[in-house]
């Protein structure tokens, strides 16, 4: 039976990548693994940051389509804890309730479009028999992040939507990737995690109603 390559990392990490599980080990061992361009870093003079931070509350979620999947909120909410606090926006993060009564609500949606999986499949199991040589496969993992920021009780919330991208290559395929390379799998998928999460958090500090 095939294994999918967070059976060999960490298994908590298998709803991460939808395409993970075409392949095995070996060849998802020899992938290359690009984070999609088109979010980027936010820039130094992109950057807002409240003049008085206040602690917040998290809660996170991580989805496949829209369904939870705990095992994925787990792995993935220390990635998303340490880039809040390193965003400067709050004072604290945490999971219980805040003096003032500040929430943060993360929705992190994996989105699986089936006639790119299908693809996949069928470009992995041409890959796999030719070990690479004769045929490959590009794959896209898509993420919708949703941020909504309560200020405290009895005030308008204030949301966000962020869309970012992760894309794999395996075998010979002749194909420019719209990303930037990184080591593994792994590191790709923090860099996704940390990316979005510094865009969302930017973006609802921009917004006039964000206590400042």
């Amino acid at each position: 039976m095939q294994k999918s390559i967070f059976s060999l990392r960490a298994k908590a990490l298998a709803a991460l990548a939808a395409f993970s599980l075409l392949f095995a080990p070996t060849a998802v061992q020899a992938a290359k693994w690009y984070v999609d361009n088109t979010l980027g870093e936010v820039k130094p003079e992109e950057k807002k940051a409240p003049a008085t931070p206040k602690p917040v509350q998290l809660i996170f979620e991580f989805q496949r389509d829209g369904a939870p999947n705990p095992r994925a909120t787990k792995e993935v909410k220390p990635w998303i804890i340490d880039a809040l606090q390193k965003s400067g926006a709050f004072s604290e993060v945490v999971e219980a309730p805040v003096a003032g009564g500040a929430v943060l609500s993360i929705t992190f949606n994996n989105i699986v479009k089936k006639e790119e999986v299908d693809k996949a499949k069928k470009d992995g199991f041409r890959a796999g028999l030719g070990f690479g040589l004769f045929g490959g496969v590009v794959a896209t993992d898509r993420y919708d992040v949703t941020f909504e920021y309560l200020p405290g009780e009895g005030a308008a919330s204030i949301k966000t939507l962020v869309q970012h991208a992760l894309h794999m290559k395996f075998g010979k395929k002749d194909v420019e990737i719209p990303g930037a390379q990184v080591k593994n799998v792994t590191e790709a998928v923090k860099t996704v995690v940390r990316q979005t999460t510094d865009r969302g958090v930017n973006n609802l500090v921009s917004d006039p109603a964000f206590p400042q």
